[in-house]
C-alpha cells in the first residue's frame, strides 16, 4: 500500500463528519451564568470589544474596561452564550467557535486575579514588545507586518483585506508554511556552524515557541508541524514523503478536535500544501517558472472551497503572487532584523526599516492597481455545492488513478517510490 497514512486520514474526514454533522454542539441554556478559572493565553483587541483567550474558553468583554495582562491566572463571572444559536445569516459561528477548539464565549464585565503563570507573562511581554516596536517603527505599514509576523489580521482594514483577497494573496497575511519556512531558512543560516542535532533541537523549540506567541490557529500548528517533521526527516538520515507527513499531522489534529474539519483556515491550508506537493512538479515541468506553478498548484484543490465560502474567485492571482511571492522573504527578514536591531541601534533600526516600507508601498501600490481590475474578481451570489462536488469527485479520480498507475509502474520496477515526491 502505497500511503496508508492518507489512506487512514481520509476514513478519519469521514468518520469526523458523520459524528459531527448533525450532533448539538453544546447543552448549555443560551445566557446561561457560569464561572471559570483560567490563565490568559492571548488578548485580542477588537474594533468594538476586547477578547481574552482564557483556557478553552474565548471571554468578550464589550466594556474595554477589564484589561487584563496575558500570563494572569484569573476567575471569571458571566453569561454564556449557546454555541447552538450562533448561526448568522449563512455563517455557523458556534460552530466556528468549536473548530478553534473552544468550548464557548463568555460575555463578562468583572474578574479576579487569583495567580499568575510566569511562562505567559513573558510571553505577551514578548509579543507585545514586538507588535508595540513594528508600530514605533513602521508606522502605517505595521499592521502588515504584525499580521505578517505575528498573525493579527484583525488590525488590518476591510480594505486591505479586501484588496489581499480579490488579488488571490490573502494567504500572505495567514501565517502558513511560507512563512514558517521563510523563518526555519533564518534561523539555519544563523545556526549553520552547529552540528544537526543541536540544530534540530534550536529550531523545533523556537518554532513551537513561535507558535505559542502567535496562536494555535489549525493552519499554524499543521505549517509547524509540518516543517518540525521534515527537518527531522533531514536529521535522521529519512526519505520524506510530503503527502503522508501532511496525512499524520491531519490524524493527529482531527483525533484532538473532529470539528476542526468545519475550520476554513484547516481546509486551505491542507489543501493547498496538499495541492503544491502533488501538482507543482507536474506544472512546472512544462512553465519552467517556480512562483507560476506554485500558484496554479496551490489553487487546483483550494479554488472550490474559495468559491463555495468566500463566494467569489481571484482571477488574477498569478499576477498577484508574481508580485507578492519575491518579495515576502525580504520583508520578511527585513522586519526580524530591524526588531533586533532596535535594541542595539535605533538610527540603524530606522533606516532598515525606512527600506522595508518602501518595498511594502510598493507591493501595496501595484496590489491596489491589480484588484481594481475589473476581470481581477468574479462575485458569486449563490454559490452551488453541486459545482465543487462534481469539481473534486473530477480531481481526486485523476489523482486516484494516478496513483494506481505510479503503484503498478512500481511493481514493474520502472519506478522508485521517491522520485516523484
Amino acid at each position: 500500500m502505497r500511503r496508508p497514512l492518507l489512506i487512514l486520514f481520509t476514513l478519519l474526514l469521514v468518520i469526523s463528519f458523520i459524528y459531527t454533522h448533525n450532533k448539538s454542539l453544546d447543552n448549555i441554556k443560551d445566557k446561561e451564568k457560569i464561572t471559570i478559572e483560567g490563565t490568559v493565553k492571548d488578548k485580542i483587541e477588537k474594533l468594538k470589544y476586547d477578547q481574552y483567550k482564557i483556557g478553552n474558553y474565548l471571554v468578550n468583554d464589550y466594556s474595554k474596561n477589564l484589561d487584563i495582562k496575558t500570563g494572569k491566572i484569573v476567575k471569571i463571572n458571566g453569561s454564556i452564550k449557546s454555541l447552538n444559536s450562533m448561526n448568522y445569516e449563512d455563517f455557523d459561528y458556534g460552530k466556528y467557535i468549536k473548530s478553534m477548539g473552544y468550548k464557548g464565549v463568555i460575555t463578562s464585565k468583572d474578574y479576579k486575579i487569583i495567580g499568575e503563570n510566569i511562562f505567559y507573562i513573558n510571553v505577551g511581554k514578548v509579543k507585545n514588545y514586538i507588535r508595540d516596536t513594528f508600530r514605533y517603527l513602521y508606522k502605517d505599514s505595521s499592521d502588515f507586518i504584525n499580521s505578517l509576523i505575528l498573525g493579527q489580521k484583525d488590525d488590518l482594514s476591510k480594505e486591505e483585506k479586501d484588496m489581499f483577497s480579490r488579488t488571490g494573496t490573502s494567504h500572505v497575511i495567514a501565517i502558513s508554511g511560507l512563512h514558517t519556512g521563510i523563518l526555519c531558512t533564518m534561523i539555519a543560516v544563523i545556526i549553520r556552524g552547529i552540528n544537526r542535532f543541536y540544530k534540530l533541537i534550536i529550531i523545533t523549540l523556537f518554532m513551537i515557541l513561535y507558535c505559542i506567541i502567535v496562536g494555535f490557529s489549525p493552519s499554524i500548528s499543521r505549517a509547524i508541524a509540518f516543517m518540525i517533521i521534515m527537518y527531522l526527516a533531514i536529521f535522521i538520515d529519512r526519505k520524506r514523503d510530503g503527502i503522508s507527513t501532511l496525512s499524520l499531522i491531519g490524524t493527529l489534529l482531527i483525533i484532538n478536535n473532529p470539528y476542526i474539519i468545519y475550520n476554513t483556515s484547516f481546509q486551505l491550508s491542507f489543501l493547498a500544501t496538499l495541492s503544491i506537493i502533488y501538482f507543482y512538479k507536474i506544472i512546472n515541468r512544462y512553465l519552467k517558472s517556480s512562483i507560476i506553478s506554485v500558484s496554479i498548484a496551490a489553487n487546483i484543490l483550494t479554488m472550490p472551497v474559495v468559491y463555495y465560502t468566500f463566494k467569489g474567485l481571484p482571477i488574477l492571482f498569478i499576477l498577484g503572487n508574481i508580485i507578492v511571492i519575491p518579495v515576502i522573504s525580504i520583508i520578511m527578514s527585513l522586519s526580524i532584523i530591524s526588531i533586533i536591531l532596535f535594541e542595539i541601534s535605533i538610527f540603524l533600526s530606522k533606516i532598515l526599516a525606512y527600506l522595508n516600507k518602501s518595498i511594502i508601498i510598493m507591493v501595496y501600490y501595484l496590489l491596489e492597481k491589480l484588484s481594481a481590475m475589473e476581470l481581477a474578481y468574479i462575485e458569486v451570489n449563490n454559490p452551488k455545492l453541486f459545482y465543487v462536488t462534481f469539481y473534486y469527485i473530477l480531481i481526486f479520480s485523476y489523482m486516484i488513478y494516478r496513483e494506481l498507475r505510479i503503484m503498478k509502474e512500481q511493481e514493474n520496477g520502472l519506478q522508485g517510490y521517491y522520485k516523484e515526491y
